[in-house]
């Protein structure tokens, strides 16, 4: 009887099969991945908006140790600094810095330290529009030492 080495049609055809396999299923995970991540990228292009924000905010919250005036949607500080919110937008001083909000809260409230300091604290909430609304709630103390 001779030695037979090689590859048979039937062990051709199995792995034909296995590899077609093999590649419908990396087809369907790699789709499902694309379609994810183009809907994570539409949905969350707008929380650069809070960013944006935080980075003016912070640099005046840390100048400031008072609140001139507080509204909803309205804080001046008492160097005069100014935030508003109107129309989706957040104006520090008549310039606009954010777009694409849908709300803005500002609430003031007072606390007291294991030194017996009273710290100032600014709350605000922001709803940032996009598919799905992103909803952030930070609290800033203004400076108190």
């Amino acid at each position: 009887m001779k030695n037979q080495k090689g590859i048979t049609l039937v062990s051709l055809v199995i792995y034909i099969v296995l590899l077609l396999i093999i590649v419908s299923i990396l087809t369907i995970i790699t789709n499902h991945f694309s379609s994810n991540v183009k809907y994570l990228s539409k949905s969350n292009k707008n929380i650069s908006q809070i960013n944006k924000f935080n980075m003016y905010f912070v640099n005046d919250v840390k100048r400031n140790n008072d609140i001139a005036t507080i509204e909803n949607n309205k804080l001046i500080f008492k160097d005069g600094t100014s935030y508003t919110y109107i129309e989706n937008t957040i104006y520090r001083n008549n310039l606009a810095i954010c777009n694409n909000i849908k709300e803005v809260i500002f609430s003031k409230k007072e606390e007291i330290d294991e030194k017996n300091f009273t710290k100032k604290i600014i709350n605000v909430k922001l709803m940032v529009k996009g598919i799905k609304n992103f909803i952030r709630e930070n609290e800033y103390v203004l400076k108190y030492w």
